[in-house]
């Protein structure tokens, strides 16, 4: 099935049918079983953004889940195509790698980067930068190993790790509003002179879309306090995962020649005066 046929196809199911909502419910429980039945990863960063595997028959049931009919609350069925497109442009298929590079500014004011590649095909192998431009934190994992490098020391250090990493989700809190129909489009915003799809959930979060690829730009997550930190998405991008690209998933192969030593790299040391 092409994209053109899937989307012909959502909006001939958003035109209202007597057993609509009927058939709505009936889909949405069966979703709700498969995400309580799945088996829940290890999470080993934490990020604003983040990037999940979705298989092609919860796809799509999380599609026609949301887009319900007009006349039974669900959004119009251009929304609905909307949606459906900001949905399929967040899930990445098979034999790619994700490359993420996206910036924010901390409540406390500080700027942080995140940048990371990882294979969509198990083990899921990443490689991961992130932090302030002068405490960035370089790690990889490849499901038998983890490793960190210490610019310091022009060390890597490595221990083994058998467990697969966690698939980071650059857009899982919107996917989940996505999948359980509380996602609205909130019209169109102009943001930095670039026109963008708005996209509101019940909890506050609000994404921000292109509309020619509906790639994630930029994402509003309210914090305590009332503030909202605001990531912005440099870069989204799909790489064939041949060999040139696998290079970019391995610490080893960013820097090559460093010293590897096995273990942790040492806590970080305090500066002289500094509280304990």
């Amino acid at each position: 099935m092409t994209t053109d046929q899937l989307e012909r196809d959502l909006k001939a199911v958003a035109e209202p049918q007597a057993e609509d909502e009927r058939l709505r419910l009936a889909i949405r429980a069966t979703l709700d079983e498969q995400l309580q039945d799945r088996p829940r990863a290890r999470r080993r960063t934490r990020l604003v953004f983040g990037f999940a595997a979705v298989a092609a028959a919860t796809l799509a049931a999380a599609i026609v889940a949301l887009i319900g009919t007009g006349g039974s609350g669900g959004p119009s069925s251009a929304n609905a195509a909307i949606l459906a497109g900001v949905l399929r442009a967040s899930s990445p298929p098979a034999n790619v790698i994700v490359h993420v590079h996206e910036t924010g500014v901390q409540p406390d004011g500080t700027q942080v980067t995140a940048e990371w590649w990882q294979a969509t095909n198990a083990p899921h192998a990443f490689r991961l930068v992130k932090g302030p431009a002068d405490g960035q934190i370089e790690s990889s994992a490849d499901g038998t190993t983890e490793s960190q490098y210490d610019s310091g020391t022009d060390t890597i250090y490595r221990h083994p790790d058998s467990t697969s990493p966690a698939l980071i989700d650059p857009i899982e809190t919107m996917r989940a509003g996505l999948a359980n129909g509380t996602a609205q489009i909130a019209g169109t915003v102009t943001i930095n002179g670039r026109s963008l799809y708005k996209v509101k959930l019940t909890d506050g979060v609000v994404g921000y879309f292109d509309k020619t690829d509906y790639r994630p730009v930029y994402l509003d997550n309210p914090q305590r306090g009332g503030k909202v930190v605001r990531t912005q998405v440099i870069t989204y991008e799909e790489l064939p995962l041949i060999p040139e690209n696998e290079r970019l998933l391995s610490i080893s192969a960013q820097h090559p020649g460093v010293r590897v030593t096995t273990g942790f790299p040492p806590a970080p040391t305090k500066e002289p005066n500094q509280p304990k």
